[in-house]
């Protein structure tokens, strides 16, 4: 099994057998994530829009043009991703199957479906932290007591 990144149009890019569909990113060494097609098994390891995946099994994923796995049995490809929505780099296990989810035709229709019906105006993804509050965190108060010496 090939797991191969095409051109779609405009400089979006498809990953068919993991199911991402990349968006044109400029001035970083990852490739930001337009959409994750239903079904797929990136949508099983929990991947989602806005994403950025930075790389495939220790290998920066700009120099990846395709990855070869076994035909036989299921394989794992452990991706290094910024997650947007905790504002925070973590490793993600995609575990891909020797066979594809759908037939690559319907693979390739969804994709280019969505890339069709993206807005007109260019796309530019703006990050920023979110507050503590909005991140689940709270900050703990330091102790009043004195030490004794």
């Amino acid at each position: 099994m090939r797991i191969i990144i095409q051109p779609v149009t405009d400089g979006f890019e498809l990953c068919a057998r993991l199911g991402l569909v990349f968006a044109p990113l400029k001035d970083l060494s990852g490739k930001a994530i337009y959409a994750v097609l239903r079904g797929s098994p990136s949508a099983k390891a929990g991947l989602k829009a806005r994403d950025i995946v930075f790389a495939a099994d220790k290998t920066r994923l700009d120099s990846i043009q395709h990855l070869v796995f076994s035909d036989r049995r299921p394989s794992e490809l452990n991706l290094r991703v910024f997650v947007a929505r905790y504002f925070t780099v973590a490793s993600i296990a995609v575990r891909v199957c020797p066979e594809p989810y759908r037939s690559i035709e319907d693979i390739v229709t969804e994709a280019s479906r969505l890339v069709a019906a993206r807005p007109a105006t260019p796309i530019v993804y703006t990050y920023a932290r979110p507050p503590f509050e909005f991140a689940g965190f709270t900050m703990a108060r330091p102790s009043r007591k004195r030490r004794r010496a």
